[in-house]
């Protein structure tokens, strides 16, 4: 066994030695998740402070407490699922011992222990019990059938009313996840919990959730979110405010689920303005170009971890990414190192400055066989400072565009064409081949563009990707004044559809007729 295997078996065992009953997804995930982030001696620990602070322990708490040190839920929302849980235990426990039927038992369970009715079966049936409670004829079984009795009356007196609220808020749950775009999974769970006996009218309770928190922050689409992890009991109507708040003083600039993990780890110690100043704080330290908002990524991360080896790692990753803007930057400002300026950056930054470069370009482009000027050879010395092209296939390739620009009648343009040359024919026989190809013609000597235009042809009939009939084409079309867009488009189509030599024939006689129809036109 590898020693990260071993360190997860041990991780494991311990997390079921501590939380026997947690669900077997939810121990899987604490390892996956902090197994590079805490010591098996703080997991330990943590796991002992959180099941302190649930209070006594149930089949339901150890996942409860799986889920607070995984950051999903808050501390006080996980006290109210423990409160509905324990309230579902009590009267599945009484009504066994009472033989209630099982679908009243569910009644029971639907109306006073569940996340959607708003009534709790501790408060409730202490109510119920009051008139009794004191009455000495009674035995205490007696007292406590009083007292389920007149629970279930309450239940079934309001259950046909209550159907009706079922099946609005079956609508009303669909109508704001579309108004207000929440995630599927979410809609999912508030179906579940909304849409069942006992349960209070939706529609009511999450505006009255929206206008609280839009009063505190403007993001509907935020607040919506939020007012529904309230609904389905992930988060109080407080933890909800805070994060709002905490959003709207951080400018709206980090994630939900971001802000979700703040809310579990801090704002039960820390106000929502202690939370932006820290942020603050950490963004002014981390070096950057311009504007300290260049490092939100960094600075999110190290408020979420909150430890100063991840603060440290964040100084070294911004203090990278300013070389790089500012090496960057720099080479832009030089035409030797057109369009390979961010590679260049990337490489170099941290390694080599500006001034290192320009030195080993120089160096470089002088030692290379040019026609003209050195800068003819700029992006093979930029592939060679990239380890791209080895220096000696640079010299090679060099030499060859030298010959070819130094015989070739083209007005110099054949060099830029044969970048996309793929084959080994010698310098004479391609410029050959050019000056064959264009002495018919006449309009390359007067455009530039339809001059590149007609070469890049040339060479994909070089290459073999084209024939000599395309070639032919794009020369006639150009010669016969058609636009450089309209016979692009027409190779574009031909590169498309070509599937046979007759097809293609036919293609080409099409486009011919077209044209002569215009011109007749």
């Amino acid at each position: 066994m590898s020693e990260k295997a071993t360190k997860r078996s041990g991780m494991l065992g311990t997390i079921y030695k501590m939380l026997p009953n947690i669900d077997d997804d939810y121990a899987a995930k604490i390892v996956y998740t902090l197994e590079n982030k805490k010591p098996l001696a703080q997991l330990q620990q943590d796991i002992a402070d959180i099941s302190a602070q649930l209070g006594e322990a149930n089949a339901m708490s150890d996942t409860i407490v799986a889920k607070i040190l995984l950051d999903e839920i808050t501390l006080p929302a996980a006290l109210r699922q423990l409160r509905v849980y324990n309230n579902a235990v009590s009267v599945a426990e009484l009504t066994s011992a009472l033989d209630t039927p099982p679908e009243v038992t569910d009644l029971l369970l639907n109306y006073y222990a569940s996340f959607g009715s708003r009534r709790f079966f501790d408060v409730e049936f202490a109510g119920a019990l009051k008139d009794v409670r004191d009455n000495k004829d009674m035995q205490d079984a007696d007292k406590a059938q009083h007292a389920l009795e007149h629970l279930i009356l309450q239940a079934q007196q309001d259950l046909p009313a209550n159907e009706k609220i079922q099946e609005k808020n079956k609508t009303s749950i669909y109508a704001t996840a579309d108004k207000y775009h929440l995630s599927v999974k979410i809609t999912a769970a508030l179906l579940a919990v909304y849409t069942v006996p006992g349960t209070v009218d939706f529609a009511e309770h999450f505006d009255k959730l929206i206008k609280s928190l839009t009063k505190t922050n403007p993001d509907e689409k935020l607040c919506a979110s939020l007012a529904a992890k309230v609904m389905l009991c992930q988060i109080t109507h407080k933890d909800a405010q805070d994060i709002a708040l905490t959003s709207k003083l951080l400018k709206g600039q980090i994630l939900e689920e971001d802000l979700m993990i703040i809310a579990c780890r801090y704002l039960k110690v820390k106000t929502p303005q202690d939370i932006q100043d820290s942020f603050d704080a950490v963004l002014s330290r981390l070096p950057h170009v311009s504007q300290k908002e260049e490092n939100l990524g960094l600075a999110v991360q190290v408020l979420l971890d909150g430890t100063e080896p991840t603060f440290e790692k964040a100084q070294q990753k911004a203090g990278l990414r300013r070389e790089r803007i500012l090496l960057r930057k720099a080479l832009s400002k030089k035409e030797a190192y057109a369009g390979y300026e961010y590679d260049l950056a990337q490489r170099f930054a941290g390694q080599k400055t500006f001034v290192q470069i320009e030195r080993e370009m120089s160096e470089l482009l002088a030692h290379l066989p040019h026609c003209q000027d050195e800068l003819e050879n700029k992006e093979l010395a930029c592939k060679v400072m990239l380890g791209t092209l080895s220096a000696e296939e640079a010299q090679k390739q060099a030499a060859y565009l030298r010959d070819v620009k130094a015989q070739t009648l083209t007005q110099g343009l054949a060099p830029q064409a044969l970048k996309n040359y793929l084959g080994t024919k010698p310098a004479e026989e391609i410029t050959a081949f050019f000056e064959k190809s264009l002495a018919p013609y006449t309009f390359w000597k007067s455009d530039r563009a339809k001059h590149e235009f007609a070469l890049s042809a040339l060479v994909g009939e070089l290459n073999g990707t084209s024939d000599a009939r395309i070639s032919s084409f794009v020369l006639d079309m150009l010669e016969n004044g058609s636009s450089l867009e309209l016979v692009g488009d027409m190779m574009a189509n031909i590169q498309a559809h070509k599937t046979k030599p007759e097809e293609l024939d036919a293609l080409l006689e099409k486009y011919k007729k077209a044209r002569a129809a215009s011109k007749e036109a």
